[in-house]
């Protein structure tokens, strides 16, 4: 050691008093490890401890010592200062506990080496940490409580009081609110005996610590108030000892953060607890404006549900008074702010935003835009509304952004547009429909009828292209007429247009598709192509009547237009009149015909009631009329033989399907009797399906459980389409035979001879005077009695006669002798 003297002292000589004066346990170690000298504070330690460290036990080998501890610190320490002395490293350090019962202490070891003589040495010092890490234990759990996201900010303040009152010993500690002259006690943590508890008040003047934080807006501490500051001690409360600390919320004093004895501390408080007061009442602050600032924006959120914005002129957002989610997906408000337009919207709409906010700022006035984004939930439509703002809380060229969700709006003024446009259509399409029955009414033929149909529909602007067909297979559709097609034949028809068309036929419903496309599938040859390359809207609609579907009406709308539901319908009504038309026009072909062709019929085992009968009775039911009611049910007039009345009677009353049955006539000579059957549903009938077609049933028997029945039709019907049409309604269904039959012509000059070769002088008086003179009419113009007494007859006469007379002309019409009656 090198001697050195100053003023005439030895200084060497003065090393050794004064480290035995400083507050840490130091020694000195040789290269192995031997204790050479420590100082008085590391005698004293070991010996209030009870370790082998004594001056008695100079020598004792401290590496020794640190291998036999209980832990791996002292094997740590060891090993540290062996590095130092042998140079692998400048110094050491490590920080440990070294608990007593009764306490915990921490302890940091340093380690130095130095040399003297070319012998390597280490100074070894002990420094108490203790406080140190007490002050870190206490900031660890005061940031526990603060970020535990599981406690409401109340437990938050409460559990940091109970902190702070622990550190400090102190026995209150409060969070209050200054609200003018009162003083209200918002969170407390106190002694179970004080009267005091959240939601206390008191006058400010009753608390002059306090009442000076708020007015000097700064901390204060005090251990004892009536030595150090008596101006400041209060006699109602009787506060000894007070540190406490301003709470500031955006900007204003709140209120104070405190906590304070009844008594005087023995040891004044320390400028870090003033600075742990501080960090307490800081965040109590900011926690209180975080909560304000929430709230509010809850109430403007409520208020203004339209997300807002601080944009400045280079579109970079500033600030989110309202929360933004409802136009870009953020995480939060924090991660928008300091970000541009260009960064969260599509290029074209932030180009389109950023000119709208420069004009705002340039002219100084509102402006507004709409844009649409793509958005999770969909497309949503906004109205940007944009006005300059003027405050010196952001930079002069700012402008206050509004976006205005206006996607109800923008659906509501589509929505509008489309029923508008849909209105125009059904107008359009009903004048269509007015034009093309006045031209049905001349039709002669089917043929007529379906082209007349497809010209009228293309050369309005409402469709590029019509084409009418009947079923030709299971799959295929047999084209008849068409128009605004170069290419409409049956080979350029697709499978998609042909399903589609089966589809329309097969549930008498009208099938639209959006895209013909749509309906296309891959075949060998590539893509299947519909009639028209081009996407459009197309319709498949049935032409039916009652259980007669007679084909299909295929309608391609014009380019980007939709075939609506409204216009479905009317669609659906144009194919009912194509289809009377065509039942129409059926009807006239067999009336006129001067040749008929006659089919023949048989359905064996036919679900028919009364084939069913027949075959369970061993009788026959022969078929006179049918008679369909406006209740919904139908009459059949059918007479039967082979069986007793009143057994067929009771049979028929115990099916299902029936609803009565009455004897109409009892059995006579050379006439079987005739039965009244009442049916409470109708069900699908070929015989109907003979009638859709224009056929005339001229006889229909059901017998051993099979059906026959036999029909007229026109010489030019298609019976391939009208056996199908039967075979749909009554499968297994065979065509026995078809001849020509010449028919004679009867004319209505021939109708009015027989009925007057029927009618009795008398009886034709009585029809022609009640005639006459308006008996017949509604109300009537003459009643029985005038009617009578102008005949110079008795009303009981004129009864008989007109009786007579009536069921003369109506057997005429309907009695099957005439040879030419239908059966219904």
């Amino acid at each position: 050691m090198v001697t050195s003297v100053m003023d005439g002292h030895d200084i060497p000589a003065l090393y050794e008093p004064a480290m035995d004066t400083l507050p840490l346990m130091f020694a000195i170690v040789d290269e192995s490890g031997v204790i050479l000298s420590t100082n008085e504070t590391w005698s004293e330690f070991g010996r209030a401890n009870g370790t082998e460290l004594t001056p008695n036990t100079l020598g004792v080998n401290y590496f020794d010592v640190a291998d036999m501890a209980d832990d791996a610190t002292g094997q740590q320490a060891a090993d540290g200062i062996r590095t130092v002395l042998a140079g692998e490293q400048p110094t050491f350090e490590l920080e440990y506990p070294c608990h007593a019962p009764s306490s915990q202490r921490w302890f940091r070891l340093y380690a130095a080496p130095f040399t003297i003589d070319g012998e390597t040495y280490a100074s070894i010092a002990h420094i108490d940490i203790t406080a140190r890490k007490q002050r870190e234990s206490v900031l660890e759990a005061a940031y526990d409580i603060c970020t535990d996201a599981n406690r409401t900010f109340t437990e938050q303040l409460d559990a940091l009081l109970e902190l702070g009152c622990e550190t400090l010993d102190t026995s209150f500690g409060t969070l209050s609110r200054v609200h003018g002259d009162e003083y209200v006690f918002e969170a407390v943590a106190a002694p179970a005996t004080a009267d005091l508890e959240a939601g206390s008040t008191t006058s400010i003047e009753d608390l002059p610590n306090c009442r000076h934080v708020v007015e000097h807006r700064e901390p204060l501490a005090i251990s004892d108030v009536a030595a150090d500051a008596p101006d400041l001690a209060d006699p109602e409360w009787g506060i000894a000892n007070y540190i406490g600390a301003p709470v500031v919320v955006d900007g204003a004093v709140y209120g104070t953060f405190c906590f304070y004895g009844l008594e005087p501390r023995e040891t004044v408080f320390t400028q870090w607890d003033l600075t742990f007061v501080r960090l307490l009442s800081d965040w109590a602050g900011y926690e209180l404006e975080r909560q304000r600032h929430t709230e509010q924006r809850s109430a403007l959120n409520t208020a203004l549900p339209d997300p807002s914005f601080i944009i400045d002129a280079e579109g970079r957002f500033l600030d989110c008074p309202t929360d933004p989610e409802t136009m870009v997906t953020v995480d939060d408000t924090d991660t928008l702010v300091g970000q541009t337009l260009h960064e969260f919207l599509p290029h074209d709409t932030a180009d389109s935003l950023l000119a709208t906010v420069r004009a705002a700022l340039r002219t100084g006035s509102f402006q507004s835009v709409e844009y649409k984004l793509q958005l999770p939930g969909g497309k949503r439509w906004f109205e940007a509304r944009v006005a300059p703002l003027e405050s010196r809380t952001y930079d002069l060229d700012t402008v206050i952004f509004v976006a205005r969700d206006i996607t109800a709006h923008k659906d509501r003024q589509a929505e509008l547009e489309r029923q508008r446009d849909e209105l125009e259509q059904t107008q359009r399409l009903n004048v269509l429909g007015r034009e093309i029955a006045k031209a049905l009414q001349d039709t002669q033929t089917r043929e007529e009828i379906e082209s007349a149909v497809c010209t009228h529909l293309t050369e309005s602007d409402l469709y590029q292209a019509v084409w009418a067909g009947s079923r030709g297979s299971a799959t295929r559709i047999t084209l008849s007429a068409a128009a605004g097609i170069d290419t409409a034949t049956p080979e350029h028809i697709s499978p998609g247009e042909h399903s589609l068309a089966i589809d329309a036929i097969d549930t008498g419903e009208v099938q639209v598709v959006e895209d013909i496309t749509d309906v296309s599938t891959p075949s060998d040859t590539g893509m299947d192509r519909p009639l028209l390359a081009d996407r459009c809207s197309v319709a498949a609609v049935p032409l039916t009547t009652g259980e007669t579907t007679y084909g299909v009406l295929m309608v391609y709308a014009s380019t980007e237009a939709t075939i609506g539901c409204r216009e479905s319908s009317i669609l659906a009504d144009l194919g009912r009149l194509i289809a009377l038309s065509i039942q129409r026009v059926h009807s006239q072909q067999s009336l006129l015909a001067a040749t008929t062709v006659e089919l023949e019929f048989l359905t064996p085992d036919s679900d028919d009631a009364f084939a069913g009968l027949s075959a369970m009775l061993d009788c026959s039911f022969t078929l006179e009329r049918r008679v369909p009611t406006s209740s919904g049910n139908c009459l059949h007039y059918v007479r039967i033989s082979g069986v007793d009345t009143d057994r067929v009677c009771q049979a028929l009353t115990e099916t299902p399907s029936v609803e009565s049955c009455t004897v109409v006539e009892t059995a006579a000579e050379n006439r079987a009797p005739l039965l009244e059957v009442a049916l409470d549903e109708i069900s699908a009938s070929p015989l109907d399906t003979l009638a859709d077609y224009g056929g005339a049933v001229r006889r229909a028997v059901a017998a051993d459980g099979d059906l026959r029945f036999t029909a007229e039709m026109a010489p030019d019907i298609n019976v391939r389409a009208v056996v199908e049409a039967i075979q749909e309604i009554a499968p297994g269904t065979e065509l026995r035979s078809k001849q020509y039959v010449d028919q004679p012509v009867s004319t209505a000059t021939d109708f009015q001879t027989r009925i007057r070769d029927r009618l009795t002088p008398k009886q034709a008086a009585a029809l022609k005077t009640g005639y006459a003179r308006g008996y017949y009419d509604w109300p009537r113009g003459s009643s029985a009695e005038e009617l009578a007494e102008t005949l110079d007859i008795s009303a009981p006469t004129l009864h008989y006669r007109l009786r007579k007379a009536h069921d003369a002309v109506i057997g005429a019409l309907f009695d099957s002798d005439t040879g030419s009656e239908k059966l219904d």
